[in-house]
């Protein structure tokens, strides 16, 4: 579908040169823009500046009320992890369009606390909560708000490190934590240039100033894991485009971390050169000058940095790309394991969008898929590795799971 707007009572086309003209004078006369992707139902979307121009952001929880064709269409809520954390540790303020984001983990710790904690937990810290965000929420929910969890056949090629980071920063720009901006705490390293060596390592010094200025100050970063290595006893992390900044575990959190992490770690080294390892973690300043992880998430992601969870969806989610569909990946924010959600809403089959289920056919299904796949607003379907994916422009519907194949 083309994608319109209605910009101060005017049609404007999306593609077209003057969208940006238009929304800088809407913006100018906080005008809200209209979608037009519904003909008989309002759909208002707010207008940020950011990083020189004007981005358009669809209504807090209106993503499903668009049409499924439409660039601001989210898959509902229910279907993912964002239900259980919408209205409790994600507030959306609908007159501002700033979201505040209650986290379960500390921005800042006493002097009489600077040797790092959570990786020394052997239990898992993400629990199924949706009044704070754990560090995999947080990740989550900003993969989710930058519309990196969203894939086109036109974004093949064109998703690299400058894309996903300008995209998280713009996510962040509309988000507070902890009475304080999220970009103020949040640290997303620049794509290295060694042309400009110099000026990035000038910028980065400026944007750490909070863990210079104070070893009690924490700030999170979100980067892409390069490599583990041993370092005289010890592990540390590199980071990509930040090489000489590594994050240093004794033997005792290396070996917390490995356990902790072994599912993402596997499944980050199967995909060899092909995928990425996301890392989202809290980390302090020690005066050494070295860095310390303190609240940790992994999150692989394909070669196009969608995110996934087992090698089953990661081969749906290739299997989606390949093929040039549609599709919005679901994520888990702080749901446990054991919770159901769809990996991914395809948008291309037809009027209604259809939900991806992943479960094995030979066991039965829990009573929450089952519950599940009966809501209604979608088509579901259960899929398994092997089977085809509905074709664009299907309308089937399914109240559950198929005994014999798993189609909708």
């Amino acid at each position: 579908m083309i994608q319109r707007y209605r910009v101060l009572g005017k049609v404007v086309t999306g593609g077209q040169d003057d969208l940006q003209a238009a929304l800088g004078a809407a913006y100018a006369r906080k005008e809200r823009v209209l979608c037009e992707c519904r003909r008989h139902e309002e759909l208002p979307l707010y207008i940020s500046h950011r990083h020189d121009r004007y981005v358009l952001a669809r209504w807090p929880g209106s993503g499903a009320r668009h049409a499924t064709a439409c660039d601001h269409y989210e898959a509902p809520d229910f279907l993912t992890g964002m239900a259980q954390v919408r209205g409790n540790a994600v507030i959306d303020d609908e007159d501002s369009g700033e979201t505040t984001l209650k986290l379960a983990f500390p921005l800042s710790r006493s002097a009489a606390r600077l040797a790092p904690a959570a990786l020394t937990n052997d239990k898992p810290t993400v629990k199924s909560t949706g009044q704070k965000l754990s560090m995999r929420g947080l990740l989550h929910v900003l993969w989710d708000r930058a519309e990196l969890t969203h894939w086109h056949p036109k974004m093949a090629g064109k998703r690299n490190w400058f894309v996903v980071r300008r995209a998280l920063l713009e996510a962040a720009a509309s988000c507070k934590a902890k009475q304080e901006a999220l970009s103020h705490v949040l640290f997303v390293p620049e794509t290295f240039r060694l042309e400009d060596k110099e000026d990035l390592r000038a910028r980065r010094r400026a944007a750490l100033e909070r863990v210079y200025r104070s070893r009690d100050e924490l700030m999170v970063v979100v980067g892409e894991i390069k490599e583990i290595a041993p370092a005289h006893g010890a592990e540390r992390i590199v980071l990509r485009h930040v090489g000489d900044m590594p994050f240093v575990m004794d033997p005792d959190m290396a070996r917390r971390f490995h356990k902790r992490f072994a599912g993402e770690l596997a499944l980050w080294q199967a995909q060899g050169n092909q995928g990425h390892l996301v890392v989202a973690g809290s980390f302090a300043r020690r005066r050494q000058g070295t860095f310390d992880l303190i609240e940790v998430a992994l999150m692989p992601a394909t070669g196009e940095w969608l995110p996934y969870e087992s090698s089953d969806e990661q081969y749906l989610l290739t299997k989606a790309v390949a093929e040039k569909r549609r599709f919005v990946k679901g994520m888990r924010v702080n749901l446990d394991a054991s919770a159901p959600i769809a990996s991914l809403v395809l948008k291309d089959t037809g009027e209604d969008a259809t939900a991806i289920h992943i479960h094995d056919g030979d066991t039965e299904a829990s009573e929450p898929l089952e519950a599940l796949l009966a809501c209604e607003g979608v088509t579901h379907m259960v899929w398994k590795e092997g089977e085809p994916l509905p074709p664009r422009g299907s309308r089937r519907r399914t109240g559950g799971i198929p005994s014999d194949r798993a189609a909708a």
